[in-house]
């Protein structure tokens, strides 16, 4: 199992500190490390290694989604 999918299996158990949300296509976790404040991570549902091995539909709506992500960690952690 890769290291994606075993965080997802912690968010499933209850079991990862770092998770946020969980929306259509994806986990919002902050990151381990905070190398720069508000660093994170949204992590596929679906597992492919690259981001065109998504259905359309379902790259669109990723897409989307961390997009209103990206913006809501940016608020979030304006300085």
């Amino acid at each position: 199992m890769c290291l994606i999918c075993q965080r997802i299996e912690l968010i499933k158990a209850g079991e990862n500190p770092y998770f946020v949300k969980e929306l259509e296509t994806g986990y919002l976790v902050i990151g381990d490390h905070q190398y720069f404040a508000g660093y994170s991570l949204f992590l596929a549902k679906e597992h492919v290694t690259e981001l065109h091995h998504l259905e359309k539909e379902t790259k669109l709506r990723f897409l989307e989604e961390m997009s209103l992500v990206q913006e809501a960690v940016a608020k979030a952690f304006a300085t």
